[in-house]
């Protein structure tokens, strides 16, 4: 029997994924905190990072990782949770929109990585609470403080104080993330169907003993967020850049 020479060279890709597969899978369990369920979670994200995407690292991530801490990037694409979760090499618990919490098929993989519901209009307590929690705890939050996706040629698009209230409160840094190259066309799923080749920075972490004493109410909280905005647009290369606070910025006491 003749077998086309195109059988064969699917039958080795096939096997070069399936070894691919089940090495990240050994990895994730072995080398991280998810449990297997959450590896089992994580690992597409993995597998379409390393395969598809080609995320790299352009420098190493500061010690500040390793304990609690608030990761902030900038935001272009809606899969850019997965290059910070690449970045963090742990899990990063996400603040997400309780419509999604709630959602029958979304809420059920949310839970399971431990995702953080809350509320987009005003400040909703119960979700700044959890996350002061968890990076107290040790653990890690994730933000985007532009608060959508930036669809403009700005490095930046208006930014919240939220995430610089919440690390003040909590005593932890925030660590800058720049991601460059983030794949995305239109829709929401459209990264999934696209090649790229994703760069991720680490920038300086920023603490809140810097600014606790800057002022008080919300203008720590407003300086601190600007410091992260300019060590970003220096990864950027576009340190000049004007930057503007949101006047929706979330409104959550410093003190």
């Amino acid at each position: 029997m003749n077998i086309d020479a195109s059988w064969w060279v699917a039958v080795a890709w096939l096997g070069i994924l399936g070894v691919a597969t089940t090495g990240y899978f050994i990895h994730l369990v072995r080398r991280s905190d998810y449990g297997y369920w959450e590896s089992c979670l994580y690992l597409p994200t993995y597998l379409m990072g390393r395969l598809v995407w080609r995320v790299h690292f352009t420098n190493n991530p500061p010690p500040a990782l390793s304990s609690g801490a608030i990761l902030v990037a900038n935001h272009r694409s809606s899969v850019d949770p997965f290059f910070v979760q690449l970045a963090a090499r742990r899990r990063v618990h996400w603040m997400v929109a309780k419509e999604y919490c709630d959602h029958f098929l979304f809420g059920l993989i949310l839970k399971a990585v431990q995702a953080i519901p809350t509320n987009r209009n005003g400040m909703d307590t119960a979700s700044t609470k959890a996350a002061m929690r968890l990076t107290k705890e040790g653990r890690l939050v994730g933000m985007f403080p532009e608060g959508r996706l930036n669809h403009t040629r700005n490095p930046l698009v208006s930014i919240r104080s939220g995430a610089a209230a919440v690390a003040i409160r909590s005593g932890v840094p925030i660590i800058p993330l720049y991601i460059d190259g983030s794949p995305y066309r239109r829709t929401v799923w459209s990264p999934l169907f696209m090649a790229a080749h994703v760069g991720i920075t680490f920038g300086r972490p920023i603490y809140p003993a810097e600014y606790q004493d800057n002022a008080e109410g919300y203008a720590a909280s407003d300086a601190m967020i600007l410091a992260w905005a300019q060590e970003l647009l220096k990864l950027a290369n576009q340190p000049d850049f004007p930057v503007q606070l949101s006047a929706k910025r979330r409104r959550v006491r410093d003190s």
